[in-house]
């Protein structure tokens, strides 16, 4: 009777044993994770306050660049070119404990997109079309595709549901495995081409570097001092096609340091290759810029952040900023 005794108190006393080390062992779970629950809300929350600093160092940036601007246009109003140094070299801004750069760049060499419809719709405007199909044309896509990617932008814009030839309303989008609608106003930004018909990746990729999304339906006057090299696609068809954009190339070549004074100056060479002045819009060429970008690149600590301001420029030396973009641009 005894030794049972003994061997019941053994059996409880190895339970007890056991329920300890599991006690142990689930307390020790529950404090790893509280551990790491912790140490990740720290993190979590340095991150926000290291992006919120740079958030507020960005519209600092964008104060500056403004500014910057402004001042550069009551030096030269008459004439921006790519030589400028502001242009040329970023505005570096001295911080103690981060690194601020702003780079400024030309916005109005490219093809407004918004051009392609309006209010008034494809058909009043011919020459916007021709346009964009000399450009699709000189990127090595083909006249018929020009023409195929001009009514598929148009009717994405378009506020009615009436198809262009060849373009795509509602009833093709809304039939799609994940439906979705047209845009019915103007585009926002480039980036929309992604959602429309047959706008593949590789057509994305060619035509990214040559469009813009402007807040207006016409299109704005292309600086021609602001041109490089890669522009000459763009160039050539803007200039009615008459021309390669090899010949293109060879204008953008000869401009002389500082830029031309005058439109004229600039088409007096192209006179000599086949241009006809009279069929180029008066308002489409100008040696100064409607649009200009503000790219902001802000470090701090491990946080890195960048702002893009799109900035218009108005009469009488006017400046605002019109859009704004986080990050890179996809």
């Amino acid at each position: 009777m005894h030794k049972l005794e003994e061997n019941c108190h053994d059996r409880q006393r190895g339970a007890a044993l056991l329920i300890v080390l599991l006690l142990v062992a689930t307390l020790s779970f529950v404090a790893l994770s509280a551990t790491e629950k912790t140490s990740v809300s720290a993190a979590r929350a340095y991150n926000e306050r290291a992006r919120s600093e740079n958030l507020w160092r960005a519209f600092g940036a964008e104060t500056l660049a403004v500014a910057a601007i402004r001042s550069a246009m009551e030096i030269a109003p008459e004439k921006l070119s790519r030589d400028d140094p502001w242009v040329l070299e970023p505005l570096i801004v001295p911080i103690d404990d981060s690194i601020m750069k702003i780079y400024f760049a030309d916005a109005t060499t490219c093809f407004n997109l918004n051009s392609l419809s309006g209010a008034q719709g494809l058909g009043s405007e011919p020459a916007t079309k021709s346009e964009f199909v000399f450009l699709v044309r000189n990127l090595g896509l083909g006249d018929f595709e020009g023409q195929r990617i001009a009514d598929v932008i148009t009717d994405w814009i378009d506020e009615d549901n009436s198809r262009q030839v060849q373009g795509a309303e509602d009833n093709y989008y809304t039939a799609l495995p994940s439906p979705y609608r047209s845009g019915g106003q103007s585009m926002a930004s480039v980036t929309e081409l992604r959602a429309l018909n047959g706008l593949t990746s590789e057509i994305y990729n060619a035509l990214r570097p040559f469009l813009c999304a402007q807040n207006q339906s016409s299109p704005s006057p292309l600086n021609v001092n602001m041109l490089v090299p890669a522009h000459a696609p763009l160039l050539a068809a803007i200039l009615g096609g008459n021309i390669t954009p090899s010949q293109a190339g060879d204008l953008i070549a000869a401009m002389p340091p500082g830029g031309y004074s005058t439109v004229e100056d600039f088409l007096a060479p192209a006179v000599t290759i086949g241009v006809d002045p009279a069929t180029i819009d008066a308002g489409r060429l100008t040696v100064t810029s409607q649009y200009l970008t503000a790219r902001a690149e802000i470090v701090y600590d491990t946080a890195i952040l960048e702002l893009t301001s799109t900035v218009e420029l108005g009469s009488e030396g006017a400046v605002r900023v019109i859009g704004r973009r986080i990050g890179a641009e996809q």
